[in-house]
C-alpha cells in the first residue's frame, strides 16, 4: 500500500464486501452485526443492477458526466425502499471527495457508504451487495484493505430460495447457473487473497449463530456483543420484516427447519 493510500485508509472506515450471491441469509448476518456501534452496514444499493446504464454517462473523466453519475447514485439511495437512517448525502461533497481518484460507479457507491459509516463513527463498513463479487478485483484496486465475507449455502436450498425471489429468475436451471458462476468467482478470489476472505456456512450459522458471529467479528477486528443474538430488538429488522414475505423471518432466531426447506419446494 502506498504512503498516500495508507494515510487515507487510516482516516476512513475499513471496507468489507459480503459475497457471492443473495438468498444466503445475508440480511440475518448484517442485522446482527449492526448491533456493534463500530460496524455499519445499511440496506444495500445492489449497484450491479445499475451497471447496464454505466455507458450512458459517457466518459467519466468528464466532470459533468461524473457529477451526473454521483447525483443519480445518491438518488438511487434516496428512493431505496429501506432508507439509510439519519444520513443525508451532498452530491457536491461526494464529488469533491473522489474527483481526483480513479473514477467508476463502484467508487461512487463506496464513497456514499464510507461517508455514511464515518457519520456513524464506524470502524468497519460492509456492503451487502453480494453480486458485486464479479467486480472484486476492481474493488481491491480501489481499496488495498478491502475484506470479503464469503457466505456459502447448500446450493439446493439457495437455488430454491432464489426461485421465489423477484430479483432472480423463476427457473431452477438459470438460477443454478448463476450460483455456479458466483461461487466460482468467490472461490478464485479466496485463492488469490486468502488473508482477505473469510468463508462461513449458512448452515453453521443456523446451528450455532454465536460461534459464527464471533468468527466474523474476529475477522473484522470488532467486538462480539451478546445483543447480536437477539435480532428481535433490531429496529431495522422489525421494519423490513413487513416489507416482503422473503424477509418475514428476519426478526426471529435462525430457523433450523429452513436448512432442509428446499425438500418441500
Amino acid at each position: 500500500m502506498s504512503a498516500d493510500k495508507n494515510k487515507k485508509a487510516l482516516q476512513r472506515p475499513r471496507p468489507v464486501l459480503m459475497i457471492p450471491l443473495r438468498r444466503c441469509g445475508s440480511h440475518a448476518l448484517r442485522l446482527r452485526l449492526n448491533f456493534n456501534p463500530d460496524f455499519y452496514s445499511p440496506y444495500p444499493l445492489h449497484v450491479v443492477d445499475f451497471m447496464p446504464l454505466a455507458d450512458r454517462y459517457g466518459d467519466l473523466n468528464n466532470d459533468k458526466a461524473y457529477f451526473r453519475l454521483v447525483v443519480d447514485i445518491i438518488g438511487l439511495q434516496t428512493v431505496s425502499m429501506v432508507k439509510w437512517a439519519d444520513i443525508v448525502l451532498d452530491p457536491v461533497e461526494v464529488f469533491e471527495s473522489i474527483k481526483d481518484e480513479p473514477r467508476s460507479m463502484h467508487r461512487v457507491v463506496w464513497e456514499l457508504l464510507l461517508q455514511a459509516g464515518a457519520k456513524h463513527d464506524a470502524a468497519v463498513v460492509m456492503d451487502k451487495s453480494l453480486d458485486s463479487v464479479h467486480y472484486a478485483d476492481a474493488l481491491v484496486g480501489l481499496f488495498d484493505d478491502m475484506l470479503f465475507l464469503n457466505v456459502v449455502r447448500d446450493p439446493r436450498a439457495q437455488v430454491s430460495s432464489m426461485n421465489r425471489a423477484i430479483i432472480h429468475d423463476f427457473d431452477s436451471m438459470l438460477n443454478a447457473m448463476t450460483w455456479v458462476k458466483a461461487y466460482q468467482v468467490a472461490r478464485e478470489l479466496s485463492v488469490r487473497y486468502p488473508h482477505k476472505v473469510l468463508t462461513i456456512r449458512y448452515e453453521d450459522f443456523v446451528s450455532n449463530q454465536e460461534a459464527v458471529l464471533r468468527a466474523i467479528c474476529d475477522f473484522f477486528g470488532i467486538r462480539f456483543l451478546p445483543a447480536m443474538l437477539d435480532v428481535s430488538k433490531s429496529d431495522e429488522a422489525q421494519k423490513i420484516s413487513v416489507m416482503s414475505a422473503l424477509w418475514e423471518s428476519n426478526t426471529y432466531a435462525p430457523i433450523a427447519a429452513n436448512v432442509d426447506k428446499f425438500k418441500k419446494a
